[in-house]
C-alpha cells in the first residue's frame, strides 16, 4: 500500500458514525415512548395501549415493540423515569435541627412527592397484582420512605423505647402516598389542605409518643 494512501482514524469511521447515530435515535425513541406513557397516564389514561402510546410519541406502533419486549420492560423504564423526575424534590434534612423544623421539612417534602407520583401510582396499582416489576418498585418506594423517617426522626425513635416500632410505623403511615391519596381523592382536600392534615397527623403521633413536636 502506498504511503500516501489516506488512513481513516477508527473514531472517524463512517460505519461507526452510522451506528452511533442509529443508537442515538433509538435512545431518543425509547425516551419518547416512556415520556408518552407518562403523559397519557397523567392525562387520565391509566391503561394506555401501544397504539395510543405510539401516537402520543409520534412514532409507529411497531416502534413500541421494537424498543420494549413486553410490558414489564416498559414499566421498568417508566418507573426509572419517574424516580428521575422526583429526585430533585428529595432535599437533605439536617438531623440535628429542632424537631419542629425537621417535621415541617419532611412533611412538605413528602407531600410534594406524593402529589407528583399520584397519577403514575394510580395506574401502577391496576397492574401491580400481575407485575413483578411494579411490585418491586412499590416495595423500593416504601423502603425509601421508611428509611427516610428513620433517618429524620432518629433521636425521637431512639428515645421512644418500647414504642419505637409503633412510632415509626405511625409516622410512615401518616406520610405515605396511601394516606395522601385518601385525603386528596376521598376527602376531596386541596394540596394545601391535605398538607395541613398530614402535618397535624405527624404532630399528633409525635405528641402521643410523648415526643413534643413543638
Amino acid at each position: 500500500m502506498s504511503s500516501t494512501t489516506p488512513q481513516l482514524d477508527p473514531l472517524d469511521d463512517p460505519v461507526d458514525e452510522h451506528v452511533d447515530g442509529r443508537t442515538a435515535r433509538a435512545v431518543r425513541t425509547r425516551g419518547s415512548l416512556v415520556d408518552a406513557t407518562i403523559a397519557l397516564v397523567e392525562a387520565g389514561d391509566l391503561r394506555p395501549t401501544a397504539p395510543r402510546i405510539a401516537e402520543q410519541a409520534g412514532v409507529s406502533v411497531r416502534s413500541v415493540f421494537q424498543h420494549f419486549d413486553d410490558l414489564e420492560s416498559l414499566f421498568s423504564a417508566v418507573g426509572s423515569r419517574v424516580v428521575e423526575q422526583i429526585l430533585p424534590l428529595v432535599t437533605p434534612i439536617d438531623g440535628s435541627a429542632p424537631l419542629a423544623e425537621r417535621t415541617r421539612h419532611l412533611v412538605v417534602q413528602r407531600c410534594q412527592i406524593n402529589e407528583a407520583i399520584t397519577p403514575i401510582n394510580r395506574a401502577a396499582i391496576l397492574y401491580a397484582p400481575t407485575s413483578a416489576t411494579i411490585t418491586r418498585q412499590f416495595n423500593d418506594g416504601h423502603q425509601f420512605a421508611s428509611d427516610h423517617v428513620t433517618e429524620v426522626f432518629a433521636s425521637e425513635l431512639a428515645r421512644a423505647g418500647a414504642r419505637r416500632t409503633a412510632l415509626h410505623d405511625s409516622l410512615v403511615t401518616a406520610l405515605s402516598w396511601s394516606t395522601w391519596n385518601l385525603l386528596r381523592t376521598f376527602e376531596n382536600r386541596t394540596v394545601d389542605e391535605a398538607t395541613v392534615a398530614v402535618s397535624g397527623m405527624v404532630d399528633l403521633v409525635l405528641a402521643g409518643s410523648r415526643v413534643d413536636p413543638s
